[in-house]
This record gives structure tokens, sequence and C-alpha cells, in this order.
């Protein structure tokens, strides 16, 4: 589940701490109400210990039981407050530790064109060369710019087509951990590849556990939460195939592997994937800055991003707060992937992140993913080195 610190309650307000001016004050009131009223109703000789007793002490002793009770309430309400805001604030700090999770990349694969074989392409992203072509609708009409993958066909023989390389894949990535390792698949590709999972459970050695009913970076937050106290990895495969492409899409196939734990092959120099930030609400200023509380960050840390989806590119929400909690990162600095690969659908996310991560290799630098899915679902990730 989502890390949310706005549930938290807010903090109490201490009690006013009594003051003494005034209770001082209104003892002198009392003793001298006191001694007035016993001087004016005293019947007998104005004299003796009853009578100085009456005018003098008994205003006394009440303005002190006064006092005292005062102030044991006050203490007994700073008690009980300060007992509330001990469980909050430890609730806070337990919130944020939470927050800032983090998972190991050990290794990823991504089918787009994008790929480490084609590093002409992916300097064309970075360089923000569109390399879109003109496609043609299966059933007719105008034609619409899309980056599709190489097999061509029916949707079923194109998903045939892939599967093997896709298990070739996951196999080459799950050799890397130990066979100990308690391993979790998630298949986030819509409805195609329906018979990927089983196919993924029968053919790798290594057992896997999948998690279902999840899709996007909510994957990787949901493992965060669920599976972290234990070594374990994530094995997440992404894949878009559109049969009717929309304008400004693209295909991808993206395969990546994750442990909460540092193995003994990883590398000196290696990337840390922090808690994404989910925005449901539209309140992308309050998701920025949590996604920069996850990672760590100090403000003018974040030097790059990629962002996918809706007008994440030029929006002003975004620009907003990037400028509010992200001072360093420039505009010329936001590459976004759609205006070069067309926007890849559920495999946008994880498309970003692989992106980001490999940037992260090359600069040693931390790298910001943005992706919207849709008006009510923006996703944020920050990777870093280590």
């Amino acid at each position: 589940m989502p890390v949310e610190l706005e549930r938290i309650p807010a903090q109490d307000k201490l009690p006013p701490c009594p003051r003494f001016k005034r209770w001082l004050l209104l003892g002198i009131v009392m003793l001298l109400a006191g001694a007035a009223a016993t001087f004016l109703l005293w019947k007998g000789e104005r004299s003796g210990a009853a009578f100085w007793g009456l005018a003098t002490a008994l205003p006394v002793m009440l303005w002190g039981l006064l006092v005292v009770g005062r102030y044991l309430g006050y203490t007994l309400l700073r008690g009980r407050c300060d007992k509330k805001n001990a469980t909050t604030a430890a609730r806070y700090s337990a919130g944020i530790a939470r927050g800032q999770r983090f998972a190991w990349l050990i290794g990823e694969a991504l089918i787009n064109g994008l790929g480490s074989a084609s590093p002409m392409t992916h300097e064309a992203v970075l360089a923000k060369k569109p390399l879109m072509m003109p496609c043609e609708p299966v059933n007719g009409g105008d034609p619409v710019r899309h980056r599709a993958l190489a097999a061509s066909g029916e949707m079923a023989d194109r998903e045939a087509h892939y599967l093997p390389e896709i298990t070739a894949h996951v196999q080459n990535l799950v050799a890397l951990i130990p066979s100990t390792l308690t391993c979790y698949l998630a298949v986030d590709t819509g409805e195609q590849f329906s018979t990927l999972p089983s196919l993924l459970q029968k053919s790798v050695t290594h057992p896997l556990v999948r998690i279902r009913d999840l899709s996007g970076l909510e994957l990787l937050d949901y493992w965060l939460d669920c599976h972290y106290d234990r070594a374990a990895a994530l094995l997440v495969v992404s894949a878009q195939l559109y049969e009717h492409p929309p304008e400004d899409s693209g295909e991808a196939i993206s395969v990546i592997l994750l442990t909460n734990c540092r193995l003994k092959g990883t590398p000196d120099v290696s990337v840390r994937v922090h808690r994404p930030q989910i925005c449901r609400d539209g309140n992308l200023d309050r998701a920025f800055e949590r996604v920069m509380m996850w990672s760590g960050l100090e403000k003018t840390a974040l030097k790059q991003a990629w962002t996918s989806g809706g007008q994440m590119a030029s929006g002003d929400i975004f620009s907003k707060a990037r400028e509010t909690h992200a001072p360093g990162l420039k505009a010329d600095k936001i590459t976004h992937i759609d205006t070069v690969a067309g926007f890849a659908g559920v495999a946008a996310p994880w498309q970003a992140l692989q992106l980001a991560t490999r940037q992260c290799l090359n600069d040693i630098q931390a790298q910001l993913t943005v992706t919207e899915l849709a008006e009510d679902n923006r996703q944020l990730c920050i990777v870093t080195p280590e």
C-alpha cells in the first residue's frame, strides 16, 4: 500500500501554561476580598486567631488549592498531549522510513529499438529526434504516427513471435540471483500475453511466485511494502502491442529484475530504485515533494528527468512542482520519451524506469521518471547511483 503521510493526524497543540502573574493577581484580589468581607461581617471583637484566620489564612488557602489544581490539571493535560504527540511523531518517522525503502537493479532488457543493442537509437532519445513512422491502420483510414516492433501480422502471431525472446531474457536475468532467493513475478501486459505467466513459471527453473491484480509502478510500491522484511527479488515483465495504434504511440516489451538486498555480485556502482509515488488526486506538487522525500535527495541534486504520457513534458503543474521541489532540474534536461518513441501504454512506466537507470549508470546522477497513464494516475519514481 502507498505511504500516505497525510493520513497521520497533526500533532496537538500543547495546553497553555498557567500565567503566574494572573494567579498572583487573583491571590491578592481574594486576600483583599476575604479581609474586607471578614471586617464587614464579623460581629465580635476583631482580634484573635479566628478573626485573622478567616480574614487572611482562608483566602490564601483557597487560592493555594486553586493554584495547585490548575497546575495539576496542566501537568496531566501536558503529559497526555506529549504522549499523543510522541505516538504521532513515531508514526510519521515510521512512515518516512517505510517510504524510503528502495530496490537494487540487477538487470533489465528492453525490446523496442531502444535496447542496449541499438545505442544509436538511445542517443536519438537523448537528442529528442523522433523515431516514429507513419503507419496505416488495419481497417483503413489516415496514417498515424507510430513506432511498432519488428514482428507484424495478427496479434496472436505477434505474441507467439516474442514469447521465446521474453523467456530467454527472463532466464538470463533470473540466473543472476541465488537459487535460494525468493523471486516474485509480475506480468504487466493488460489483456495481452495471457499465457505468458504460466509459460514463464514452467520454463524457468527458479520458482516464481506471482503477484496479481496490480499494474504499473504500484507493483513496486506493493512489493516494497509486503516483501521487504525478507530477502527477495521482483521480476517484472511488461508489454504493449497495438492492434489499432493511436496517434503518437509506440510498442515496447520490458523485462526488469530488482532485489531488496544487495547481492554479492552487485557492482560497486549500481542503481537504487526508490519507492514510487502514485498521484491519483491531481496534487502533483505533493507527489513531487513525496518522491523527493523517498529518495532523500537535496533539492538541487536532481538534474535529469524522463517523462511519458499526457502533457507531462509541457504541463504547467509539472513545471511549477519542478521549480519548487527540484530547482536544479532544468527544462532542457527533461526528455519526453513519447516524442521520440511514442507512448508505450502499460509498458511506459517500466520503459521510462529502464532508460533512467541506464542514464544513471552513465552519468552517475539521480534521474526522475514521471509517467501519466491517465489523468488520475501519474506515477513518479527516482533512481540514484550507489
